[in-house]
């Protein structure tokens, strides 16, 4: 089907070639038009002889000047048509760039719901571990009523035995000793009973304990490989705070920053180290994990696929105010899929101080940098637009890479260090870390 402007330029293109074609039916029609038949030659004044003479070279004229409006036409036609052939490449133009922007709006879409069964699948997960542990937890108590049974059923039959020893005490003249070694007899009877179950619970808690380890047999290191740190749950390992990682043997290891079990990604404040860089920089991370600094697309991308993650971020603004946002989970894609946000889990709205959930929008959305637009904006780049990088939808609300502003900082545009949830879109934050933490199976990330 002929796109729109291309069928306008053709009904031009036509109404201008009729328009030549009567004006040239008329030029070549002029010299053709039959001779009148001579008459008898009569005498001629000398006044018509001279207006036979000037007819020619009126007709002349005439040609002449239609011939230059001829020139004029085709001129002007052909200008036309040139404007018309530039237009009709701008639309063409145009239409490549809209298909494109729709292209990636079905790729983030196609993301967004690979993240929601990703999270759906955690969800099952999560169900599935408190089951397990209910029944765990059902089958323990049931052991506890059982071998508290003969415990209780002794304290009766002891309560029984001082209630016949009251009725007897009537009849029944003892000695003190008599009494006190009746007494030391009962104590040390309730003694034993008490020493037992003490064991029956310790071996019913081995057990529990067993179980629980086997539980979570599948997920714990192999045997003999505990050489290196895999995360910052083994921050006993760090010496002034910097750990060495490294997730498989096969794998490189690196450097990270960390704050009690938690790993930092990215640190923010008044180093002056800027955050409008390239796709590679981003990429392999820069900066100094000391100071500020970003761990690297491709280490991130390690660490969230080597096991499940929870994200913590920390604000703070000019005036040390300090707020949380907190996420179930967290994980990004390879850089084939050009990182994706792929999984972003609940905000934890629990966590206070709370700076309310400015990511979730940017869920499934690709990275995008100065350099490599991969955004969901149809007519611009958000990287540039906020002049830094980050996950990006149609644009974004929340600019955790953008600009440090240190001045008029409450007046710094979208081009700042903003969070819309804590302080709006126009103020640029004082400091901000990003952290993750691996999540233990029994609890979920709930710690």
């Amino acid at each position: 089907m002929m796109k729109k402007p291309q069928l306008n330029l053709m009904i031009n293109i036509i109404g201008l070639l009729a328009l030549v074609w009567g004006v040239l039916g008329a030029v070549t029609e002029s010299p053709s038009q039959p001779q009148p038949q001579p008459q008898p030659q009569l005498q001629q004044t000398h006044h018509q002889q001279q207006r036979q003479q000037t007819l020619p070279s009126s007709r002349s004229t005439s040609a002449a000047t239609a011939h230059c409006e001829y020139k004029e036409l085709m001129t002007k036609l052909h200008d036309r048509v040139g404007i018309l052939a530039t237009l009709d490449e701008d639309q063409r133009h145009r239409l490549e760039v809209i298909d494109k922007k729709i292209d990636n709006l079905v790729e983030s879409n196609t993301g967004r719901m690979e993240s929601l069964k990703a999270q759906q699948m955690d969800f099952q997960q999560r169900l599935d571990s408190f089951e397990h542990i209910q029944r765990l937890s059902r089958n323990t108590l049931d052991e506890l009523k059982d071998l508290s049974r003969p415990i209780r059923q002794a304290a009766a039959q002891e309560d029984q035995d001082a209630e016949r020893y009251r009725r007897n005490q009537s009849d029944l003249v003892l000695s003190v000793p008599e009494r006190l070694d009746a007494l030391a007899s009962l104590l040390a009877s309730t003694a034993i009973n008490v020493r037992d179950l003490q064991q029956s619970v310790r071996k019913v808690l081995q057990n529990n304990r067993r179980n629980l380890q086997r539980h979570r047999a599948g997920q714990q290191p192999r045997p003999g490989y505990m050489e290196h740190a895999t995360s910052c749950l083994d921050e006993y390992l760090a010496i002034n705070g910097i750990l060495k990682l490294q997730l498989t043997p096969q794998s490189e290891s690196f450097y990270v920053p960390c704050d009690k079990d938690w790993t930092v990604i990215m640190s923010r404040g008044q180093d002056g180290i800027n955050f409008e860089r390239s796709w590679l920089e981003y990429k392999d991370g820069f900066g100094n994990l000391a100071g500020d600094f970003f761990i690297g697309l491709d280490k991130l991308h390690a660490l969230t696929s080597s096991t499940l993650h929870e994200l913590r971020i920390v604000l703070e603004d000019f005036q040390g105010n300090v707020a949380f946002a907190g996420y179930s989970s967290f994980a990004i894609g390879s850089e084939k899929e050009a990182y994706p946000l792929s999984l972003l889990g609940q905000f934890q709205s629990e966590l206070q101080p709370s700076a309310g959930d400015s990511l979730s929008y940017q869920a499934g959305a690709k990275f995008s940098t100065i350099d490599n637009d991969n955004d969901n904006c149809v007519d611009c780049s958000c990287a540039q637009r906020h002049r830094g990088a980050g996950w990006f939808n149609n644009c974004a609300t929340s600019n955790l890479m953008g600009t440090y502003v240190d001045s008029n900082y409450a007046n710094a545009g979208q081009t700042g260090i903003f969070w819309e949830k804590f302080q709006g879109l126009e103020y640029s934050l004082f400091k901000v870390r990003m952290l993750i933490r691996p999540i233990a199976p029994e609890d979920g990330g709930q710690r």
